[in-house]
This record gives C-alpha cells, structure tokens and sequence, in this order.
C-alpha cells in the first residue's frame, strides 16, 4: 500500500452542484479554486462570450482588478454556489445552489507514517522525546510533541488518565511524543486496515487479483485530485495506485 486517506469534517460542494458540473461536455477546472468552466482557454483576461462558470465566489477582487463579475452586483460573494453565463463582459445567473453543506475532506497518512504510528500505539501512545527521537529523528502524522510543564496544551491533546499514568512511572521526562487525542478513536481502525492492506497488495500482482479487488472490493483508478465525500470513508490506496473504500463504524 501506499498510503491511507482519513476523514475530516468539512464544509464541501454540494451534491447538486456535482450533478450540473457533470453535465458539461467539457470540465475545465480552475486551478486556483473549486471553479468550473464549460470550455477550455479560460484566462484572468478573457472568457468566451456565452460560456458557463459554476463556482461559489464572484466579484472578488485579484492584482488590483475585479473579476467574475455579476450583472446585478459588485458587491463580493462567497460560499454561495451559482451556475452563470458570460454575457457582454459580465456574468448572468441561471441557477443558484447555495452554500456548501457538511460532509468530509481527506488528510493522508503514507505507510512510513503509519509504520511509526504502529510503533508509538504499542507501547502505549506516549514516549520520552528523547528516546523516540534517538531512534526516529522524525514524527510522523497524528503524533505531537510537547513539554510536560505545557499543562494547558497537554489537558487538550491527551486524556487525562492515560498522561497521569504515563508521568507517574516516568516522573523527570521533560518532554513527550504522544497520539493526539482526536486521533485515538480512530487509531486502531486504521492500524487493522493497514495491517491487512497487504491482502490487497498481493492481489494487484495478477489480472486475476486486479479483477478481485474491482468485482468483490469496489477497488477503482485512484485520482489524485481533490477528494470530498458525503460519507464517512476510509480510503485505501494500493501499489498499484487502485483505491478501495472502507467504511468503519
């Protein structure tokens, strides 16, 4: 495997803008923005009369100069998702969407992280700075470090019950490596998922396990775009660059 995609509440684009977007016969995205245009060419300068934009931002205002301008406002826009039409240099609305709506963006954990996070779990989430960082040199994602005497931080990021525990059998450790406690709940889920991950491994090395992962895993081309979902979902990213949906109550 290569790595893990992890959820995390956001406000994402809603599902009927996707529906229109989709509906284009040619998709040029912005590389800028979550903006959509209808056809290619599209410059800070120019846009083809009669072409189409759906973004959620309009009349903003870049290197001096007002751009995406509406027919009956300048005034500034934003997180209010409209399809329009470039008419005589402006923008003529032909359907509003509305804001954007609850659902999940993606943070990605490679198996270098992941083998870390692994060593940090088993010996029960918390270590002296100095002995992790004499064997690691580096943290890996969803870990922290901190001093002990930063009590206001360590109440935040660590139970209370597991740091007591940890500072009563380690009473002059300064400074701690540690899972963050956002992360606990999902830690040993990814850690099971990574751990079979190497299944899935074996069987990109065959068409016949290619078909597998495709007809029993749902196992799709991964892009590498940028990925939201309505649903809670882990996603596994392969060898082979194939992705496989897990969902982990």
């Amino acid at each position: 495997m290569k790595k893990i995609l992890l959820p995390q509440r956001a406000m994402i684009t809603p599902k009927n803008v996707l529906e229109e977007i989709s509906k284009f016969d040619y998709i040029n995205k912005s590389p800028y923005s979550k903006t959509y245009y209808n056809v290619p060419g599209i410059t800070w300068d120019y846009k083809p009369e009669g072409s189409l934009r759906i973004s959620d931002h309009w009349n903003f205002k870049s290197n001096g100069s007002r751009h995406c301008v509406l027919d009956y406002t300048e005034d500034l826009i934003e997180n209010y998702w409209m399809l329009a039409k470039y008419i005589d240099g402006k923008y003529h609305v032909l359907e509003e969407f509305g804001s954007n709506v609850a659902g999940y963006i993606f943070s990605e954990v490679s198996k270098k992280d992941l083998e870390l996070i692994k060593d940090l779990y088993e010996i029960g989430c918390i270590v002296n700075s100095k002995k992790w960082n004499k064997k690691y040199q580096v943290k890996p994602k969803l870990v922290a470090e901190t001093h002990t005497k930063n009590k206001k931080l360590l109440s935040k990021s660590i139970n209370s019950e597991r740091l007591n525990k940890f500072m009563d059998q380690n009473k002059n450790v300064k400074k701690i490596v540690y899972i963050e406690e956002q992360y606990m709940d999902i830690i040993e889920d990814v850690l099971n998922l990574y751990k079979n991950s190497s299944e899935f491994d074996e069987l990109c090395k065959s068409n016949k396990g290619v078909n597998e992962l495709i007809n029993t895993y749902k196992a799709y081309k991964f892009k590498n775009d940028e990925i939201e979902s309505f649903e809670k979902i882990y996603i596994l990213i392969l060898d082979n660059t194939m992705a496989i949906n897990f969902t982990i109550p």
